[in-house]
């Protein structure tokens, strides 16, 4: 079981019933899929991203099939959330085993560490961003007139 936030219970509560003895509607991967771009496109996110993929060492943009580049909202899955979600908890100091408890990564996974790289790069930048900030009030402190 994990806990989960208040507005979240209130959802869930809200449609209890509707979906037989379903706590959600049951949906593919694929619908999954095509109602969360829905979403991020309702969000506003429909800007242009670059689409690139590693083809023999080289990086290769990829087009739509139009030929134009694709929207932002076409990028995102499911997985594209669940590997959000996992740098979110990292990046916000839960516990690794906590992380791979709710994820269903088992101990030692290579895939899970690529999460806890990218979680402690942006650790250490933040760290060092306050270490900035901290030498630069110890230096205004020095130079104050009291």
């Amino acid at each position: 079981q994990i806990p989960l936030p208040n507005y979240a219970v209130d959802i869930i509560n809200k449609h209890k019933g509707k979906y037989g003895k379903y706590l959600l509607p049951r949906l593919s991967n694929t619908n999954l899929n095509i109602q969360i771009k829905k979403l991020i496109q309702k969000a506003g996110w429909d800007y242009s991203a670059v689409k690139v993929i590693c083809k023999q060492g080289k990086l290769v943009e990829l087009k739509s099939k139009n030929g134009n580049a694709w929207k932002f909202y076409e990028h995102i899955t499911a997985h594209t959330m669940r590997r959000t979600a996992i740098t979110t908890l990292l990046i916000l100091g839960v516990p690794e085993i906590v992380v791979r408890n709710v994820s269903g990564h088992a101990p030692g996974s290579k895939e899970f560490y690529k999460y806890v790289s990218i979680a402690q790069s942006y650790l250490n930048k933040e760290v060092k961003i306050a270490h900035q900030k901290l030498m630069l009030y110890k230096h205004e402190k020095e130079n104050k007139c009291e």
